[in-house]
């Protein structure tokens, strides 16, 4: 029996060290003094922060997005007003304004971490799925004040996370410091550290894929074409195309390290049979002699509607034998049926020829010679058919 065997080993993309992150910066307040709709001055609860810097909300609206380093004076590295002019995030104004970094972030160290954050004037430090209320490590609602808290992250683990501030009026602020595991001090986020690798974009999770292909008695096969195909994740229906390709080795081995990422796409395996040759109509006594008296393995096996009766069936084997033996001196129409049939690979259950809608052998295209018979469940079990012999 045929079997192809897969060992899929997927591993973690590896993102070059960064600190570009994002930036959404937002005029509240319509601008002026007046509440928004759904807030008041200061975002004074969890609650009426989503709502300030939700652009739904009337009172707020989008002025500029984009990518920014979190470690420059663009970051949250403006102190605690001394000196304030330090921190320059793109503003619509000098206050009735939201910042909102968010992004991705691995940390240097694995352990439990200390955070301090100072804003003027509200201000959520949030990292998404490490069991906080809201996902908040650090907050305050109101003016001027340090806000503390722990954090325990692992080093090899990309965190999604948001800071947001806002400034209902005078100066603002804005300042983001952590104490390393164990660590005595704080450091305040910078240049010189930087606290993680960040990420604008979520971590990539490559594509990879290895496997072996074996013959019919699991000797490994050299020089087979393998193909990984891919479609965009959760797309309906199915529309694979090529992305790489590559032969297995003289193990039988054969792998595919990509840049692509595994959460935006699906993807399958394709083992590429090599084009083969289908004897003619005139060789109808070839078939006669191997599938009746000749030497059979599971890589060369023929079927043959010799009599023309739309089936293939122990009628065309007494047919072949009539004329092996001279009883008859020719087919029916002096031609065998159209339909011939070679399986190279293993072959697998086969209905009659006029209720087979899933003969593989019929096209060259994608499944021909499929070493799995979809229709069927992926069975592999196959019938040798001999006259007075029966598998």
């Amino acid at each position: 029996m045929k079997k192809l065997t897969f060992i899929l080993v997927l591993l973690s993309g590896v993102i070059n060290a960064q600190t570009t992150v994002n930036i959404r910066s937002l005029k509240t307040h319509y601008g002026g003094s007046q509440s928004g709709q759904y807030y008041t001055g200061n975002a004074n609860n969890h609650a009426e922060f989503d709502n300030m810097v939700n652009v739904a909300d009337g009172g707020t609206t989008l002025y500029t997005w984009g990518p920014v380093d979190i470690t420059s004076y663009q970051g949250p590295r403006g102190g605690n007003h001394t000196p304030y002019q330090l921190w320059n995030p793109p503003r619509w104004g000098t206050q009735r304004y939201a910042i909102i970094y968010s992004g991705w972030f691995k940390p240097n160290k694995s352990g439990v971490y200390s955070f301090r954050t100072f804003t003027d004037d509200s201000h959520e430090f949030m990292i998404k799925g490490i069991g906080k209320t809201n996902d908040i490590v650090t907050k305050h609602y109101g003016w001027n004040v340090w806000a503390y808290g722990t954090a325990t992250l692992d080093k090899n683990t990309w965190y999604e996370f948001e800071y947001r501030i806002q400034n209902f009026g005078g100066i603002g602020a804005a300042n983001f410091q952590y104490k390393i595991p164990n660590g005595s001090s704080y450091n305040q986020l910078s240049p010189g550290h930087p606290f993680a690798e960040w990420s604008a974009t979520g971590p990539i999770e490559p594509i990879t894929h290895t496997g072996y292909v074996y013959g019919a008695e699991e000797e490994a096969l050299a020089g087979v074409t393998v193909q990984l195909k891919t479609q965009n994740k959760n797309q309906v229906g199915f529309s694979y195309t090529t992305q790489v390709t590559t032969t297995t080795d003289s193990n039988g081995y054969y792998s595919f390290n990509t840049t692509l990422d595994y959460n935006s796409y699906d993807y399958t395996i394709d083992i590429v049979q090599p084009a083969l040759s289908i004897p003619t109509l005139n060789d109808v006594s070839y078939f006669t002699n191997k599938l009746i008296s000749g030497v059979y393995n599971s890589k060369d096996y023929w079927r043959m509607d010799v009599n023309n009766d739309g089936k293939f069936s122990v009628a065309d084997l007494y047919f072949m034998l009539a004329y092996m033996n001279g009883i008859v001196t020719q087919y029916t129409s002096n031609t065998p049926s159209t339909k011939v049939f070679h399986y190279q690979q293993t072959p697998f259950y086969w209905d009659p020829l006029d209720t087979d809608t899933d003969d593989k052998s019929e096209s060259f295209g994608y499944g021909s010679y499929s070493l799995f018979d979809r229709s069927n469940g992926d069975s592999t079990i196959f019938y040798l058919i001999r006259t007075g012999h029966r598998n």
